[in-house]
């Protein structure tokens, strides 16, 4: 016969009693509340170095499972060493049975309701050489007696320079059951008006010869920033990190403003992204070949960022196409109007430092075109250096250097170019000069400049620019104007006859919104044309004086007195002035025009 199977309920009616008698002995074991507490007060102060008391009333509870709830402070932890207290109200502390029973205490779960977290202040953190880091995450890790700790309404504490700020409605789940130093966790939590939600996984840690190491992945996610971080994180000399980035912004100026550095309304630093392998020694993020966007411009090179209240840049980008305009006020109407309003964008770097080497195989600007360009860009402190050493513009070629000091209030700039090989007719169209005028030529420009706004320092340019060209024509027919068939009232710029020449040479000053050319020397294939003039260029106006000699040589003030050569008049509006003779009397004045054959030379 077999024997009698017993039912499961029986069985079921067994395990019920035993863990009924196991209850009702457990208060006989441990004697009163105050007894188990202080235990598990022991047990959590010498796993985080620090003091652990149980505030408010004390309350333990054995059924359904073992659970202390009560108040709850902890100062002092050597192991956290970014935490100078934890306190709170309320919580709720369950004990592992089967530990307990075996007169060991294990946390299963630990809950703080409405915690107060308060970090130290930056000198607070200094260690002594037998108290590293990362001896104190090591010990933090291995033997926790928690399994999973939750934070509900939580808030922290962090202490600033100008005073604290707080991060509130903490919620966060931390899980630490898998053992070996091995932890996930993740929850969300608001800071400056964002919610931010996160997700942290950290690896079993291992000993090597370059000291701890920890593989970790980490979510961020919130409106200002989505960022991925996976790799392994070192503490032999503080907290180091290796692995891949990826960090991407709908609105970069908002994030850095949301990060805290005061940056003023533009319409730049948009859309940005970041990705590569990178490396974080403690203080710098470096891409050491990253991949990265921003307002539409793509670029790869080295990146190294160093936050703070006033940020760092520095690297060494490539870029296939570079597009100034979100820089230069070019683009949307929006834009235009914020510049024209003085509102727009202001100079960046003044709200960084950087030494940046940047490259482009084409870039382009709002109005001029330029083609492949690399230049340098230091900034510190509001001082800003920069130059170009090489930069196709208009054609030809470009090279230059720049000073802007934003430290006052009063900005000080200052600027130097060389162009050459430029066509000057479309050049000169490009930047709203609308003046006819062919050939080939350069400058050479030394500016300066003082304001307050991107306007006042735009306003107040002043300078010199020496300007040379060969090889072409100006649209004023000469050959007609130096003829008694020539308009006496004169016309406007001519585009069927125009005037040939060899060489043009100007020496310029530009102030007020001048240009004030005070030697002008045309070398044509029968004469030299001298003069000077002025152009106004907020008014778009023209006001000049040319001399016709017969000699290929300028003509002197004395020849001018007393040689009377010919005298052209070119003043109105610039796109279409009126082009006429100075010394020939107007129609209807009474005077004989000049005889033909008694005319000087046609330049032509």
């Amino acid at each position: 016969m077999k024997p009698r199977q017993i039912p499961w309920k029986w069985l079921l009616l067994g395990a019920i009693a035993l863990i009924l008698g196991g209850l009702a002995i457990l208060p006989r074991q441990f004697g009163d509340s105050t007894r188990l507490a202080n235990r598990v007060a022991d047990a959590l102060s010498a796993w985080t170095g620090g003091e652990v008391r149980f505030t408010g009333p004390l309350r333990v509870q054995y059924f359904p499972d073992v659970a202390i709830k009560s108040g709850f402070e902890l100062t002092n932890a050597s192991r956290f060493p970014l935490v100078k207290s934890i306190t709170t109200g309320e919580a709720r502390i369950s004990l592992d049975l089967a530990a307990l029973l075996r007169g060991r205490i294990r946390v299963d779960a630990m809950r703080l309701i409405r915690p107060e977290i308060t970090l130290k202040e930056a000198p607070s953190l200094v260690m002594g050489p037998d108290q590293t880091m990362q001896a104190r995450v090591a010990n933090l890790l291995s033997g926790t007696p928690v399994g999973v700790l939750r934070v509900r309404a939580g808030t922290l504490k962090v202490p600033r320079v100008s005073g604290t700020e707080t991060i509130t409605r903490i919620e966060a789940r931390f899980d630490a059951r898998a053992g070996a130093g091995a932890m996930s966790s993740f929850g969300s939590f608001q800071l400056r008006g964002e919610t931010v939600r996160f997700a942290l996984d950290c690896g079993a840690s291992s000993a090597t010869a370059d000291g701890l190491r920890i593989p970790v992945s980490l979510t961020i996610t919130a409106p200002p920033v989505a960022a991925k971080i996976k790799g392994v994180a070192a503490l032999a000399n503080g907290l180091q990190f290796d692995g891949d980035v990826q960090a991407d912004m709908a609105n970069a100026r908002a994030f850095l403003r949301w990060a805290g550095v005061a940056l003023p309304d533009g319409t730049s630093l948009q859309k940005l992204s970041a990705s590569g392998a990178a490396h974080w020694n403690g203080t710098t993020l470096t891409f050491d070949d990253g991949s990265f966007t921003l307002d539409g411009n793509s670029a790869v090179g080295l990146l190294a960022l160093t936050p703070g209240g006033r940020p760092r840049i520095d690297g060494t980008l490539a870029f296939d196409h570079l597009a100034l305009d979100p820089y230069l006020g070019g683009g949307a109407p929006a834009a235009a109007d914020a510049a024209k309003a003085g509102s727009g964008d202001q100079p960046l770097l003044k709200y960084f430092d950087a030494d940046l080497r940047i490259s482009a195989a084409e870039i382009t600007a709002p109005t001029v075109t330029l083609g492949r360009g690399s230049f340098t860009i230091s900034a510190k402190q509001g001082v800003v250096t920069g130059e170009v050493g090489e930069l196709e513009l208009c054609g030809g070629s470009a090279t230059g250097r720049i000073g802007l000091d934003m430290s006052q209030e009063m900005a000080k700039a200052n600027f130097m170019a060389r162009v050459s090989e430029v066509p000057v007719a479309d050049c000169l169209k490009q930047f709203a000069l609308d003046v006819p005028v062919n050939g080939t030529g350069g400058l050479k420009a030394e500016l300066a400049a003082e304001g307050r706004n991107y306007d006042e320092l735009v306003q107040g340019v002043t300078g010199t620019v020496k300007v040379n060209a060969q090889n072409g024509a100006v649209p004023v027919d000469l050959a007609r104007l130096l003829t008694a068939a020539g308009p006496p009232d004169g016309d406007g710029w001519s585009t069927n006859n125009v005037t040939l020449f060899d060489q043009l040479t100007a020496e310029c000053r530009l102030g007020t919104g001048h240009i004030w050319c005070e030697t002008f020397n045309m070398q044509t294939r029968r004469g030299l044309i001298s003069g000077s003039g002025d152009v106004d260029l907020g008014q778009q106006t023209i006001d000049w004086n040319l001399f016709v000699a017969d000699q290929a040589r300028p003509l002197n003030a004395s020849q001018l007195s007393t040689e009377s050569p010919p005298r052209i008049s070119i003043s109105g509006a610039l796109s279409q002035p009126m082009i006429r003779r100075a010394d020939r009397p107007t129609v209807g004045d009474g005077s004989v025009p000049a005889n033909p054959a008694t005319s000087s030379v046609s330049p032509r």
